[in-house]
């Protein structure tokens, strides 16, 4: 079982503290978005000082909540892959049956090793029982592929296409 602290000490270094992005209009601090924190009930779609005065702590508690235990991510037994997969659906949303994002990509990931799993995004039993039967690091080189594939068809957006270099710096670290 991987343990959260590790993982989101990881994930916090790469999220900067509050940004208002104005070519997409996007409002973030230490990486939890306006639209996110809207979506989950936490203020309203418009409510820009709620982002600005989150603290550190408070996104933690977001992230344990809404992402870690959310998503089974602690059921993952190696440490090293759970801290990537954190990182990712933080960055890229868990994704679903309509969009690939940081579960649905390790789902994939786990097929393309000869595994079984319905990719779904939803960290179930047997999608864990799939992904800890492999070998960690032969899966996370197959995540870290699927990953990259992915980061580098949403940069065929204009708007996105700027972050390619980050997300792949992000990717390999």
């Amino acid at each position: 079982m991987a343990d959260f602290q590790p993982a989101v000490e990881q994930t916090l270094q790469k999220e900067g503290g509050f940004f208002h992005n104005q070519k997409t209009g996007e409002v973030v601090n230490y990486g939890v978005t306006l639209r996110f924190a809207s979506d989950c009930g936490l203020c309203g779609s418009t409510d820009q000082a709620y982002i600005q005065g989150l603290t550190q702590q408070q996104a933690i508690d977001i992230y344990k909540k809404h992402f870690w235990d959310a998503h089974n991510i602690g059921s993952i037994n190696d440490q090293t892959l759970a801290n990537k997969v954190f990182d990712l659906t933080v960055n890229m949303g868990p994704g679903g049956k309509q969009k690939d994002g940081g579960i649905t990509l390790l789902q994939r990931a786990v097929c393309d090793c000869g595994g079984a799993c319905t990719v779904d995004g939803v960290l179930g039993p047997q999608s864990i029982a799939a992904i800890n039967a492999f070998d960690p690091g032969q899966l996370l080189t197959a995540y870290r592929a699927r990953a990259k594939a992915r980061y580098q068809e949403i940069a065929q957006d204009p708007i996105e296409a700027g972050k390619l270099s980050t997300w792949l710096t992000r990717l390999a670290s």
